[in-house]
């Protein structure tokens, strides 16, 4: 009875979490994270506020619960501090992957956003990330020549950018293209030399 009732409980948690996470999404293609409230988030994902709360402290709980979620789904390892080998290569295609699954909605979601507080949030918990992942490398062996703050800030800008990239471009490339790119821009491999024809000799 009791192992039921458990059952039933995990069931209506992973729903909640569920309606509160897509409202949420919805709500961020056509208002800024700062103009959305949280009378909006439980009339939209029809979950009285009370129980809002024995899940969430605030909008920004929420919201960084939906970027943990996003980022698992990317399978997050240490491969996101570099970009220069096979691995690394794998890991952006899986993350630009994530976002080609809905990606009219993530375009929306940018549109919306880019210039509002929620830019901020995403790069704070980028850096988060990052600074966890870093520290198993140090643990590791490994150590920075440069600052730990400035390089996880500037990785985390790389990311946003490269998402705003892939979210903002219209000329249609395929995943594989544009990571391609991307790692071929991390490496500084831009150009191929042609030797001009009929030139002086």
């Amino acid at each position: 009875m009791d192992s039921q009732k458990e059952k039933k409980e995990k069931i209506s948690t992973r729903r909640t979490y569920l309606l509160l996470s897509r409202s949420l999404f919805q709500l961020l293609e056509e208002t800024p994270f700062e103009k959305i409230s949280l009378t909006q988030l439980c009339d939209d994902s029809m979950v009285p506020r009370s129980t809002f709360y024995r899940y969430f402290e605030d909008k920004y709980d929420l919201l960084y619960y939906c970027l943990e979620t996003f980022f698992e789904a990317a399978n997050l390892n240490k491969d996101v501090i570099y970009l220069k080998d096979k691995k690394a290569r794998k890991f952006v295609q899986k993350l630009i992957l994530e976002m080609d699954k809905d990606k009219e909605s993530f375009q929306q979601i940018w549109k919306t956003n880019k210039n509002g507080i929620f830019m901020d949030i995403l790069r704070d918990y980028l850096i988060q990330i990052l600074s966890q992942k870093l520290d198993d490398l140090i643990q590791e062996g490994y150590s920075l020549k440069i600052s730990q703050p400035v390089f996880t800030y500037l990785l985390a800008d790389l990311y946003i950018s490269m998402a705003k990239c892939y979210l903002e471009l219209e000329d249609g490339f395929s995943v594989e293209e544009f990571v391609e790119s991307v790692c071929l821009f991390v490496e500084r491999d831009f150009f191929t030399y042609h030797t001009l024809q009929g030139g002086n000799s």
